[in-house]
């Protein structure tokens, strides 16, 4: 099978931006280079008194490795023609996350020092940690989105087989499914767990310091509810109270619908899974067991852990049936 990837020219600019952030640091070195001390501060212990040190010259060159790195694996992604568009992206917005984490240290840390006598007169960061996360994780919506749309897919116009089962509609009739998948125990154990560590970086360090902490149980909790949607436009997966962001498998790319079985260890755990090939989608928010699989079009497929997959299953044929043969 042929991957379209819209040819290699179009990651340029996601490779581009993923140096970026690394090529200002020795830039924003060199106009700040006479307001810093030497070494700067780039630990603090619990009582925010500095611990660690580092020259300059070392932490630029440290930044530009880790940073130079990233922007390495994303070129090779770039340049491999056998990955899908959507591994690629994903790769690539990791990358510039990485990269963007990268340099934001050496600027957060910079920016912090600049007019310090000693790197001991530096306190310990607070909103500064929170503005790093959120700007390493904008730097990525940006690139992601500098990687374009989706290719097209391929449409089916055949019926699912004969064999497969169908659920006895009557000309005209309208059905579908929905159902909300319970958030795994496990979950509530890991949010636990988070707002404890944080409710104690926040007495013993800062309040700011516990803000990520905090962002990152909200994006837990979100990522395993999850709204699953049959109906005669396809396939639907909302994440969230306000199911967004959601995932959209049209009728027309639907090859057929069975029941299947999925195992959480095959997907590396909860939540909504890519394979490494880019060819399955995983929505895993129940223990391993049944699940409907859809045939997709261009060799593709998706499982989904279901209440009842024999019925979903039996209603997607259908509804293939119905936007196929009227």
């Amino acid at each position: 099978m042929t991957i379209d990837n819209g040819g290699r020219a179009r990651w340029l600019p996601g490779v581009a931006l993923t140096a970026l952030p690394a090529l200002l640091v020795p830039l924003i070195e060199r106009a700040w280079v006479d307001r810093l001390p030497d070494p700067l501060p780039i630990h603090w212990n619990i009582a925010g008194h500095v611990d660690r040190t580092a020259s300059v010259a070392g932490m630029t060159t440290t930044t530009l490795v880790i940073a130079g790195l990233a922007v390495l694996v994303a070129l090779v992604v770039a340049l491999v023609p056998a990955l899908s568009w959507r591994v690629r992206r994903v790769v690539i917005t990791v990358a510039a996350v990485h990269s963007a984490g990268a340099a934001g240290i050496w600027m957060m840390t910079a920016g912090m020092s600049l007019d310090a006598a000693t790197a001991e007169d530096v306190t310990n960061p607070g909103w500064q940690v929170t503005a790093l996360l959120l700007g390493a994780a904008a730097w990525g919506v940006v690139v992601a989105l500098s990687c374009g749309r989706a290719p097209a897919r391929s449409g089916v116009t055949d019926p699912p087989p004969a064999g497969l089962a169908r659920l006895d509609l009557a000309p005209g009739q309208r059905a579908a499914w929905t159902e909300i998948a319970p958030i795994p125990r496990i979950a509530f154990w890991v949010l636990a767990a988070l707002l404890g560590i944080a409710a104690v970086l926040a007495v013993a360090v800062n309040a700011w310091v516990a803000v990520p902490l905090v962002l990152v149980a909200g994006i837990v909790m979100v990522a395993l509810q999850a709204r699953f949607t049959v109906d005669g436009r396809g396939v639907t997966i909302g994440f969230g109270p306000w199911g967004w962001p959601r995932v959209r498998v049209p009728l027309r790319e639907i090859v057929s619908a069975a029941p299947g079985s999925v195992q959480i260890a095959q997907w590396g755990g909860w939540g909504y899974r890519v394979s490494l090939d880019g060819h399955g989608r995983g929505l895993i928010l129940r223990s391993s067991g049944p699940a409907v699989r859809l045939e997709l079009s261009d060799d593709r497929y998706l499982l989904a852990t279901v209440r009842d997959p024999e019925t979903v299953a039996a209603l997607v044929n259908s509804l293939l049936d119905t936007a196929r043969t009227s």
